[in-house]
C-alpha cells in the first residue's frame, strides 16, 4: 500500500471479497480496443504478448492509451481505474531462463504478471523468484529470495511514486501482504490439473491462477472442444484447489454462463469485448442476403 491506498485495484477488490472483471487479452497494438477498455468499466485489461505483438515499445505505447485524466481526476488517487497486466510469452517451464522477460515487463510498468502453463512446483517457485526484488534481511517475507533486477528509470514514474517507494510495495502478493503486484498463472494443461493443489499448498506469491480451458482441451485431446465434460471437470478442479488454499481463481465466460460461474466461486472473470455489428445485420435481412 501507498500512504493507506491500494494501487493495484484488482487485489483492492478481491481483499474485499469481491468478484473482479477483465477485458480478457487485447492485442498489444490495438489501441482502439485498448482505449475502449480504458474507458469501459473493466477492473483490469490484460495485453496480450503470449501469442502476438511481443515487443517492449509497443507495450510501452499501449499503456499511455490506458491513461484516462478524467477519472485520474475524479478518483483522487494513484489507483488506476483500469490495472493493466501483460500475459508473457514464456511458458512457466520457460521461466528459469526467461527472466528477462518478466524483469524487463515488469520495468515496463504494469502491475501484474499472467503466466501461461505452469503445471508444476517448481515452475511456480521460478516464476515467484524472477517477479521479486531481493528482500531487506530479516523482513518475514524474505524467502524466497527474488532475483528480479534493479531498475529505476520506468515504473516509479508511471505509478507515480519514487524509486525507493517503488522498491517498498512492487512485490507480490499476498506473499507480502503490503504488495502491489499479482501474479497470475495459468493452469492450462492436465499436468498443472493433477498438480495444483501441490502448487498451491508449497509456493507462495502466487496471486491468483486462472484455470483456461482451451489448452486444457488440447492437452487432453480435445483437439480445442472446450466445453468438453473432461475439460469442464478439470475446470471445476482447479476451482476446488484455489477454494481450499484461499487462492482466487479466473476464468472466461459469457453473458449466459457468466452468473453461473460467479455460483462456483469464481473471484476473477474474463469478460471480454463483444464485437457486434447490428446495422450490418439488419441490412444483410433486409437486402436479402
Amino acid at each position: 500500500m501507498y500512504n493507506g491506498v491500494r494501487l493495484n485495484k484488482v487485489i483492492d477488490l478481491l481483499e474485499q471479497d469481491k468478484v473482479v472483471f477483465s477485458s480478457g487479452t487485447i492485442m498489444v497494438d490495438s489501441m482502439d480496443d485498448i482505449t475502449y477498455v480504458a474507458d469501459a468499466d473493466y477492473d483490469f485489461i490484460i495485453l496480450e504478448t503470449e501469442h502476438q505483438g511481443f515487443g517492449f515499445d509497443n507495450l510501452r505505447t499501449s499503456l499511455q492509451y490506458l491513461l484516462n485524466r478524467k477519472r485520474i481526476l475524479e478518483k483522487g488517487s494513484l489507483q488506476p481505474d483500469v490495472v493493466p497486466f501483460v500475459r508473457i510469452p514464456p511458458n512457466a517451464r520457460e521461466s528459469g531462463v526467461n527472466q528477462w522477460v518478466i524483469k524487463q515487463t515488469l520495468d515496463t510498468v504494469v502491475y501484474g504478471l499472467v503466466c501461461p502453463h505452469l503445471n508444476t512446483v517448481e515452475e511456480a517457485q521460478a516464476l515467484v523468484v524472477a517477479a521479486r526484488y531481493p528482500q531487506v534481511p530479516g523482513v518475514p517475507d524474505f524467502e524466497p529470495q527474488g532475483q528480479r533486477g534493479w531498475w529505476t528509470r520506468l515504473a516509479a514514474r508511471y505509478w507515480g511514486l519514487t524509486a525507493q517507494e517503488y522498491y517498498d510495495i512492487a512485490d507480490l502478493w499476498p506473499l507480502d501482504p503490503d504488495g502491489e503486484i499479482l501474479l497470475m498463472a495459468i493452469v492450462e494443461e492436465a499436468e498443472g490439473v493433477k498438480n495444483i493443489r501441490d502448487i498451491l499448498r508449497e509456493v507462495k506469491g502466487i496471486g491468483a491462477i486462472w484455470a483456461g480451458p482451451g489448452d486444457m482441451s488440447v492437452s487432453m485431446g480435445k483437439r480445442g472442444n472446450s466445453s468438453d465434460p473432461d475439460v469442464q471437470e478439470g475446470l471445476l478442479r482447479v476451482l476446488e484447489a484455489c477454494k481450499e488454499f484461499n487462492v482466487p481463481c479466473a476464468t472466461g465466460a459469457t453473458a449466459a454462463d457468466v452468473e453461473m460461474r460467479i455460483e462456483q466461486g469464481f473471484r476473477i472473470i474474463m469478460a471480454s469485448p463483444a464485437r457486434t455489428s447490428p446495422t450490418l445485420d439488419a441490412g444483410r435481412k433486409a437486402a436479402g442476403r
